[in-house]
C-alpha cells in the first residue's frame, strides 16, 4: 500500500504582478509559510509600486526576484531557469490583463514572464481587473488560449472593485488561492486515497423550541470541509453531511453533499453511508440538548421563559456503536483549556465513542477552532501522549490530520 507519512510540503514560486490587489499577494505568501512551504517570489516592475520587495523577503525568507538584470536579492544570472527547475507549482496573483496577454502569447520580457515559459509544472493563475478588461474579446480569447495549454484559474469573484464599479474582475480570496493550489499539487502528486470511501460531518446543529426558533452553536463548518475538500484531492469518495453553514462549506468538487438541521437529521443521513465507510471523521458540533416537544407556532414574550430541556441524541456515539472491523474513527473535543483535566476527559471520550483518533480543540481560545480560519489541536490515539499539532491553516491542518489515518486505512 501506497504511504504517505506526513503533509506534503511544497514549493511555491509566487509571481506579483502590478494591480491594487498586490497587497493580498502578502496574505497568500504568509498562507503559504503558515502551512509549512516554502516560497519564493518574483515582483513584477508594476507589482513593486504597490508592494515591496522587502515586505515579501520578510514574509518568505527567501530571495526576492525582480529583474532578469538587476535588483534581484542575491541572486544569479539565471535565477529564473534556476527558480523554473525548483518549483512545485507557478502562482500568479494577481494577474493583470496586460500579463495574461504576454504569458498568452509566449512573451518573455521580464523575470515573471520568463518564469512562466520556463516553469514546467503546474501553473494556477488568479486574475484581477476591471470588468470591462475582464470581458473584453481579446481577454477571452487570451483566456481560451491559456487554458488550452493546461493553466488554471482561480477567479476572479464578482464584487466592488478598486475603480468603484461592482462587477466581475476582483481578485480571488488568498485563502481560496492557496486552497486551488493545494488541490493542483495533491493532483500532481497522485491520488493515495483512491478507492477509500470517507464519511464527514460537520457544522453545527439546531435544536428547535418553537416554530421560528433554535439553540445552537458557534461552528462554521470550516473544519470539516477542509477534511472532506482534502480527502476529496487525495483521491476518496466523500460524504459530506453538514449542519447549517454558509454554501462554500457546503459544496464538494465532486463528493455527495447531504444538509440536515438537526441531531436526528445527521444521524440518519449518515447511517446508510456508514457501512462502506473507510473512515469517519466526526468533526460536527452536535447539540447537546434538546427540547421533548417542539412547541406548535411561536412563543409569545410574555414574562420569563424557563425551558427545560431533555440530552439530545449523541450522533457519534451512535455511529460508534455500529462501527465495523477495520473502519476507523475520528472525533473532536471542544474543551475549554489543554490540561490534565481536558486531557482526562478527551482519553474517556475515545473510550466512550469508541474512537481511533481524537483532536482536542481549546474553545477559551478565539484565534482557533470555532468560526476561525486557523486551528491548533492536541492529537489523542488509544493511551498515547497527545501530539500538539501547531496552530495553522485549517487546510493544511485537514491534511496532517488525513496523514495520520491514511496508514491505518485498510
Amino acid at each position: 500500500m501506497a504511504s504517505m507519512p506526513s503533509a506534503a510540503k511544497y514549493k511555491v514560486i509566487l509571481g506579483v504582478t502590478g494591480g491594487i490587489a498586490a497587497y493580498k499577494a502578502a496574505e497568500l505568501t504568509r498562507l503559504f509559510k503558515k502551512a509549512g512551504h516554502e516560497v519564493r517570489v518574483v515582483l513584477t516592475a508594476s507589482a513593486e509600486k504597490f508592494v515591496g520587495p522587502l515586505t515579501f523577503h520578510s514574509l518568505s525568507n527567501e530571495p526576492v526576484l525582480r529583474s532578469l538584470h538587476e535588483g534581484a536579492y542575491d541572486l544569479s544570472a539565471t535565477s529564473h531557469i534556476d527558480l523554473a527547475q525548483w518549483g512545485d507549482i507557478l502562482v500568479v496573483a494577481p494577474a493583470t490583463a496586460n500579463f495574461l496577454a504576454k504569458y498568452a502569447h509566449g512573451f518573455a520580457d521580464d523575470a515573471l514572464l520568463t518564469e512562466g515559459l520556463a516553469f514546467q509544472g503546474p501553473v494556477l493563475v488568479a486574475p484581477a481587473m476591471n470588468t470591462r478588461m475582464w470581458d473584453a474579446p481579446v481577454t477571452r480569447e487570451n483566456l481560451a488560449k491559456l487554458k488550452a495549454r493546461g493553466v488554471n484559474f482561480a477567479g476572479p469573484a464578482s464584487g466592488g472593485l478598486a475603480c468603484g464599479e461592482i462587477g466581475e474582475g476582483k481578485m480571488a480570496e488568498p485563502a481560496e488561492i492557496f486552497a486551488a493550489a493545494i488541490t493542483l499539487l495533491a493532483h500532481a502528486r497522485g491520488r493515495p486515497l483512491a478507492g477509500k470511501q470517507i464519511l464527514v460531518t460537520s457544522g453545527p446543529t439546531r435544536s428547535y423550541i418553537d416554530r421560528v426558533r433554535f439553540l445552537t452553536n458557534r461552528s462554521s463548518g470550516r473544519m470539516g470541509h477542509a477534511i472532506a475538500a482534502a480527502a476529496e484531492r487525495l483521491g476518496a469518495e466523500v460524504t459530506l453531511v453538514t449542519g447549517p453553514v454558509e454554501p462554500r462549506f457546503a459544496c464538494l468538487a465532486r463528493g455527495k453533499v447531504i444538509e440536515v438541521e438537526t441531531g436526528e437529521e445527521m444521524l440518519a443521513a449518515c447511517l446508510p453511508t456508514l457501512k462502506n465507510a473507510h473512515a469517519v471523521f466526526a468533526t460536527a458540533a452536535v447539540a447537546d440538548f434538546k427540547m421533548p416537544a417542539v412547541i406548535e407556532g411561536k412563543l409569545r414574550r410574555e414574562g420569563t421563559l424557563k425551558l427545560e430541556m431533555e440530552a439530545a441524541v449523541d450522533v457519534l456515539a451512535e455511529l460508534g456503536k455500529q462501527k465495523a472491523d477495520g473502519q476507523i474513527f475520528f472525533g473532536f473535543a471542544a474543551e475549554a483549556g489543554e490540561g490534565e483535566a481536558e486531557f482526562a476527559k478527551a482519553r474517556d471520550k475515545i473510550r466512550r465513542k469508541n474512537l481511533d483518533f481524537l483532536a482536542l480543540n481549546n474553545i477559551s481560545r478565539r484565534d482557533i477552532g470555532f468560526d476561525a480560519e486557523e486551528n491548533e489541536v492536541f492529537l489523542f490515539r488509544g493511551d498515547a501522549a497527545p501530539e500538539k499539532l501547531d496552530k495553522s491553516a485549517k487546510a493544511h491542518l485537514a491534511e496532517t490530520l488525513l496523514a495520520k489515518v491514511f496508514p491505518e486505512l485498510k
